[in-house]
């Protein structure tokens, strides 16, 4: 419902509360006294000044915040609106006021939010605590560069070694394999199956025979040497076994007689069949080298240290000269020693000094002498492994045999490196205090207590620390 003039007039009538924006509206409610309702007039009033007073920040200086507050007119564009308008139709313009409203309300606000945008650019004092925080945040983003440089360096650094580690791998592995190729294969004779034997997985021995077959492919021989070489990963032990030549056993399907015979009659296989039987140990694998073979080994590696008495010096050079010096093609007198001492035996004198049988107690003291060359062997070998490499490719591997697979053999080496800081124990069996000097049918033999034996082999070559701390 529309007031009057009269209602308008009258100043003790309520007006309606009018919204800061509106105030151009109020052109229109004096105006409708002189205009008619529903038309437009040509002649735009000027609308009043309104003066407001606002705060606009000062240039920012140093140590100050002050505000400088003055007056500001603002006077709205709104006559220009005005003096554009036109009447285009009668009919149309009960509407055209309030469409003009809309337009002017509009424009107002958008000047007064340009107005507004402008006094925010130059609000100067609160920059300095903008900047502050993208400082700090500037120093955020320094750390968190850092500390992705440092876990790209890190990774440079774990990639670096993994690919030096398996250069390394591949090189072990390529001159392993070229050395078990060198090796000379044996064929894998019958086995005899017996129960009850020692076995654990955390061993692993290989049965090391020597024989004094020229030609190893060809000839059997005489097993001179019969070494059990095991690895038993619990303990971190190399264990070497010496089992002696005249224990009187029981040769399968040959009766009772000497160990060494064995060898003799059925070779390898019959060999680790009689300890497996008598002994109880678990035994599938063996290398057998010749004494050629065993001297060019220990030339390889540049020699052992070994310490020898007078007696052992002239007992050497005894076997250089009606023995080894004719097998090896040099002269009977070569490589003689003349006295006891310690010192640095090649192959041949080497070779020898474990031949030795008659100085000392017999056949004990020549097994305690092959365990000795060996022991200093494994020493040698863990520092001039590398140094030794083409000697054994060309002169030393060919003399050894093996019944094992190329393989086999690889996976054999892959635990040497593991190995190499092993303490290395010797063992002889029959161990002392478990055997008796007999003579049987004009034989001198030892007969064994095999149960004593067996025992003292579960508590070196096959003991387990952890089992037996728990017992």
């Amino acid at each position: 419902m529309r007031d009057t003039p009269e209602q308008r007039n009258n100043t003790d009538l309520p007006r309606p509360r009018q919204n800061p924006d509106d105030s151009f509206y109020d052109i229109y409610r004096q105006s409708e006294d002189t205009l008619p309702p529903l038309q437009r007039s040509r002649t735009v009033q000027t609308p009043p000044v309104h003066t407001q007073e606002f705060k606009i920040p000062k240039q920012h200086k140093k140590n100050s915040d002050a505000l400088n507050t003055q007056e500001l007119k603002i006077q709205p564009s709104v006559p220009d609106i005005y003096e554009n308008i036109q009447d285009t139709d009668e009919e149309d313009s009960g509407y055209g006021a309030y469409e003009e409203y809309d337009h002017i309300r509009k424009k107002t606000s958008s000047s007064q939010q340009h107005r507004k945008n402008t006094n925010s650019k130059n609000s100067s004092h609160k920059k300095p605590k903008t900047s502050a925080k993208k400082q700090v945040s500037g120093k955020h983003h320094k750390k968190t560069t850092s500390h992705s440089h440092g876990g790209g360096f890190l990774k440079k650094i774990i990639r670096h070694v993994l690919t030096f580690c398996l250069i390394i791998f591949i090189l072990y592995s390529a001159i392993a394999l070229l050395l078990i190729r060198q090796l000379e294969k044996l064929p894998r004779g019958e086995r005899t199956v017996t129960s009850g034997t020692l076995d654990r997985s955390y061993v692993r021995s290989v049965l090391l025979i020597g024989t004094d077959a020229r030609d190893i492919s060809t000839e059997r021989g005489r097993s001179d040497t019969m070494l059990l070489l095991s690895l038993n990963s619990k303990t971190q032990q190399i264990y070497l076994t010496s089992f002696m030549r005249d224990a009187y056993v029981n040769i399968p399907e040959h009766g009772y007689n000497k160990l060494n015979a064995a060898y003799s009659y059925g070779g390898a296989e019959l060999l680790m069949d009689t300890l497996e039987k008598n002994y109880q140990v678990s035994i599938d694998d063996y290398c057998v080298v010749s004494f050629m073979g065993f001297a060019s080994i220990i030339d390889a590696f540049g020699g052992v240290d070994i310490t020898l008495s007078d007696e052992e010096a002239k007992a050497l050079n005894v076997i250089l000269q009606s023995e080894v010096n004719e097998l090896a093609g040099d002269d009977p007198l070569s490589d003689f020693i003349e006295k006891g001492g310690t010192y640095l035996l090649n192959g041949k004198q080497a070779l020898s000094y474990a031949r030795i049988r008659y100085v000392g107690n017999a056949d004990f003291e020549r097994t305690s002498r092959q365990r000795e060359v060996m022991t200093q062997l494994l020493e040698t070998a863990k520092t001039k492994a590398v140094t030794a490499i083409p000697d054994l490719i060309t002169s030393a591997m060919p003399h050894l045999g093996t019944n094992m697979s190329d393989t086999e053999m690889y996976l054999l080496s892959l635990r040497v490196p593991f190995a190499v800081g092993y303490d290395i124990t010797q063992i002889q069996i029959p161990a002392d205090g478990t055997y008796s000097a007999a003579d049987i049918d004009g034989q001198s033999v030892l007969q064994v207590d095999f149960d004593a034996n067996i025992q003292k082999l579960k508590e070196t070559v096959y003991s387990f620390p952890e089992a037996s701390s728990n017992q």
